[in-house]
């Protein structure tokens, strides 16, 4: 195996999930840069370094940035971190990062970003994964490491050879703290963190509630279960091995509330700073894919009628 500096790494996205792997990264002596799409960022980012803090230390790092991907290369592995909506833009840029021998990982909130991925990959160079690392994006290039989780990645297609560059990936995650792992069938997965997405983050948005408090009241706790148990019945339909009764899925979501209690979610950070929202590849492909399988998901359709709108109209009032 090579040498982990010896590998090379791009990371798509310089927010707060992908600052927070290029600085984990960086500290343990890996290659990795981060791809922007703004230059001006881009040489700030380079100049000032990476911050993190975290309960137990803090820590600046200072990874390869830069707005060029020509400058980069064929990869080892490209890392897109990028919001779902801004995923058709990144791949118009990330071209010359993409060789014979790269692997290219998605590590997005949603579903469906291997359709998007495959116009500048073969089917056998793309991965899927979700994270439970946490990660705020308290200023430019200045993250609050929220808290540690598993990383699951699994391919696409089966294919030994880009298999054996996945393991390696997640040696070098596992190395570098974040506990990883590589499985043979990544949609159970997918889905099963979609299913709590699903269940949160737009009642969260709508609400202006941290994730803890959303099983406190009776309606938003109706309001998730409803959501949930929709996704869940379209699981069922569309063959997703789950293994998941739907009890144990309203607990899962509960759980992650309850583990997670204190975090706002990504939706809710994005109506906080007046973003763009991932609501379409959440809640909205719910809903899509009902209407596709003739699965009734009228919550699910609300809930994303209510953040788009609010979104157009700038969110005007306050936090709770």
């Amino acid at each position: 195996m090579q040498d982990r500096n010896q590998f090379k790494l791009t990371i798509i996205g310089p927010g707060a999930m992908g600052c927070l792997l290029a600085a984990t990264l960086y500290k343990q002596d890996c290659h990795v840069s981060i791809l922007d799409y703004k230059p001006d960022r881009a040489k700030r980012l380079k100049k000032a370094g990476i911050q993190v803090v975290s309960l137990k230390e803090a820590w600046t790092a200072f990874p390869n940035v830069t707005a060029e991907p020509e400058s980069l290369g064929p990869q080892d592995w490209v890392i897109v971190f990028v919001k779902a909506a801004q995923t058709a833009d990144a791949i118009k840029r990330i071209g010359p990062l993409v060789g014979p021998g790269t692997l290219v990982v998605s590590l997005q909130n949603g579903i469906g970003h291997e359709s998007a991925l495959s116009k500048i990959a073969k089917p056998e160079q793309i991965a899927l994964g979700i994270t439970s690392q946490g990660s705020t994006l308290l200023n430019e290039g200045h993250v609050r490491h929220a808290g540690s989780g598993p990383t699951t990645l699994g391919l696409v297609i089966h294919n030994p050879e880009a298999k054996d560059r996945l393991i390696s990936l997640a040696t070098l995650l596992n190395n570098a703290g974040w506990p990883s792992q590589v499985v043979e069938d990544i949609y159970p997965y997918i889905w099963r963190k979609l299913i709590v997405n699903v269940g949160i983050n737009a009642l969260t948005a709508l609400c202006g509630l941290t994730n803890g408090k959303l099983p406190q009241y009776s309606e938003t706790l109706r309001l998730q279960k409803m959501a949930v148990a929709e996704a869940w019945t379209l699981s069922l339909k569309k063959g997703i091995t789950l293994d998941l009764s739907l009890e144990e899925a309203h607990d899962m979501v509960n759980s992650v509330c309850k583990a997670t209690a204190k975090n706002r979610s990504s939706m809710l950070q994005d109506r906080i700073k007046n973003r763009p929202t991932e609501i379409d590849y959440i809640n909205g492909a719910i809903t899509e894919m009902g209407r596709e399988l003739g699965v009734a998901t009228p919550v699910n359709e609300v809930l994303t009628l209510l953040v788009r709108l609010n979104s157009r109209l700038g969110w005007k009032d306050p936090i709770i």
